[in-house]
């Protein structure tokens, strides 16, 4: 696992991190080809336990399907999107613009949640929509999830801590002792 505090480095330069959708089976050759020219990147990923040949495997797989997570410079994604055209789709406020920062405070708490206890308790609702935005605001002040922060919302008969990158996604964490929340 990487180190944390690269999550938390400042900006600099107009470093930023972006969101974009791959296409095409494509994301592990997307990611490798964006670090090997210097970028960070995430992709959320949790680990599931498979029975394969008769014996127990943990795989991990994408909680989010397709979707990468890249820290750089806007021009230098415009170029390697231009490369990639149709491999690759950059989150943007219009279609067709620049691609959109995400602000880092809501990166590193999708990273937090997304990458603490093998993502086991993390779901994939979708694209993030405007009816996730009405429920109770808290953070997580103990267990894994220490210092995440999202709304709370009752999905299918069970308490959930939903974190959201703006425009690009929302998951949910389940399983938090209500002893761990405290409102904002």
């Amino acid at each position: 696992m990487e180190n944390e505090r690269e999550w938390h480095s400042p900006k600099a330069d107009g470093v930023s991190w972006f969101a974009m959708r791959v296409f095409n089976r494509q994301i592990l050759k997307v990611k490798a080809d964006l670090e090997n020219a210097g970028m960070q990147t995430y992709m959320a990923l949790k680990t599931v336990d498979r029975m394969r040949g008769g014996a127990l495997v943990y795989e991990q797989v994408p909680i989010v399907p397709s979707l990468l997570f890249a820290r750089t410079r806007p021009s230098r994604l415009v170029a390697y999107k231009q490369d990639h055209f149709t491999d690759v789709m950059l989150y943007s406020a219009v279609p067709g613009g620049a691609p959109e920062p995400i602000p880092d405070a809501q990166m590193d708490m999708f990273i937090l949640v997304t990458s603490r206890g093998g993502g086991r308790d993390v779901e994939f609702l979708g694209e993030d929509r405007p009816v996730f935005r009405n429920g109770e605001r808290v953070r997580v002040v103990d267990g894994i999830y220490k210092g995440a922060e999202g709304i709370v919302k009752r999905i299918r008969r069970d308490r959930k801590l939903l974190v959201a990158v703006e425009g690009v996604a929302v998951v949910a964490v389940s399983k938090i002792p209500f002893e761990f929340l405290e409102r904002i």
